[in-house]
């Protein structure tokens, strides 16, 4: 099986710091794409872009012009405050890397092997536009990476389902000082409605997860706030669960309106991504790939995190790595993981995973029985 050869290493590492050090959040990555192209582009590979609408979304494939196709997924956006603190820029250098290792097998390929950029996995769900639009149609499985700050490779991991609920409050603006019997004030709805939330938190599954903050609480400190408004997260591992959750966070709103006499309105900030439902012949492919490499994965545990590769993994089948940056544990979505994620262990670990994924890729790509095995 073909590696990555010196120059594709070197230019993966520069393409990590490069993202790295170029945060940018949902559907604005263009630095990201850009850096990403460039060097695809430098070893021989076209880039079509966009796909699906979106402008940071694109996609190279290699082997047979058309038709089916095993996808390798990238990833590349950032959070607001800590930047890559997910470490996307390792998830980006892992499927650039596995689809390089891919190409070098083209000749042999029996179907098509895709990279697909995703925008704002973070925010918004790029993969779901995507889905929307037709791009995983042809796809016959999907493989994608993490970098994980827990110590530990994993393939064939589930996660957390979520949903994203913007709760605004509204009230009766009026003179704080001179009026205050006159208002009627949305920002103690929002601070009655955390109350609540945090007393019926004690009583989920153990598993389950609701967190939020204040996104809007008033303008001015002598005027009762008309307007008040939050961001919240719901998270379950089954979507009966979660549907449950949602129900109850509708009714706990509406009690906190009740009590300081506003109107509440919810809408939707974040769409349904889907828990990862792993396919375990091609998980077992993965895993004996790592092998390869020396390493043995653990199978199968929970994340309690979310991201849209799970709904990828409703469409088509899927699976990943989740890969260790640290070796002690760190904090997803923090400064500690965000330094993490641009050391020589995580580079070498991503440079590990894309390996894998590309020889996965190709031989998924050149076993027509094995391809049969997946789709059962």
């Amino acid at each position: 099986m073909p590696s990555l050869t010196t120059a594709q290493t070197a230019d993966l590492i520069e393409l990590s710091r490069d993202i790295h050090g170029h945060p940018e959040l949902a559907y604005q990555e263009r630095h990201a794409v850009d850096a990403v192209a460039a060097v695809l582009k430098r070893h021989g590979h076209r880039v079509e872009r966009p796909i699906g609408e979106l402008d940071t979304a694109f996609r190279a494939r290699v082997g047979p012009k058309d038709g089916p196709a095993v996808a390798v997924l990238a990833e590349y956006d950032a959070l607001p405050d800590v930047g890559h603190g997910c470490g996307h820029n390792l998830i980006a250098i892992s499927n650039v890397g596995a689809y390089l290792v891919a190409a070098a097998s083209a000749a042999r390929l029996e179907v098509g092997v895709e990279l697909i950029g995703t925008p704002a996995e973070e925010n918004g769900g790029g993969k779901i536009d995507l889905i929307r639009k037709g791009v995983f149609d042809h796809v016959l499985a999907a493989l994608s990476s993490h970098p994980s700050g827990q110590g530990g490779w994993m393939v064939s991991g589930t996660g957390l389902g979520v949903v994203g609920k913007r709760v605004t409050f509204t009230g009766v603006a009026s003179h704080a000082g001179s009026a205050p019997e006159k208002g009627r004030n949305a920002l103690n709805a929002v601070i009655r409605f955390f109350v609540g939330i945090d007393g019926w938190r004690q009583h989920l599954d153990s598993d389950a997860r609701v967190h939020g903050y204040i996104n809007d609480g008033g303008k001015a400190m002598n005027v009762v706030p008309s307007r008040a408004e939050a961001i919240f997260g719901l998270r379950a591992k089954e979507r009966e669960t979660l549907d449950g959750m949602v129900e109850r966070f509708g009714e706990i709103a509406k009690g906190a309106a009740l009590l300081t006499g506003t109107k509440v309105e919810i809408a939707e900030y974040l769409p349904y991504y889907a828990p990862v439902k792993a396919n375990l012949v091609l998980g077992d492919v993965i895993a004996d790939e790592l092998e390869h490499q020396g390493v043995a994965p653990a199978r199968g545990g929970l994340v309690t995190a979310s991201t849209d590769l799970g709904n990828v993994s409703t469409k088509v089948p899927t699976d990943w790595v989740r890969f260790p940056v640290s070796e002690k544990p760190v904090p997803g979505h923090s400064i500690e993981m965000r330094d993490a994620c641009i050391t020589d262990l995580a580079h070498r670990n991503a440079l590990i995973t894309a390996e894998v994924l590309g020889a996965a890729a190709v031989r998924v790509a050149t076993d027509k029985s094995l391809r049969e095995r997946i789709k059962r």
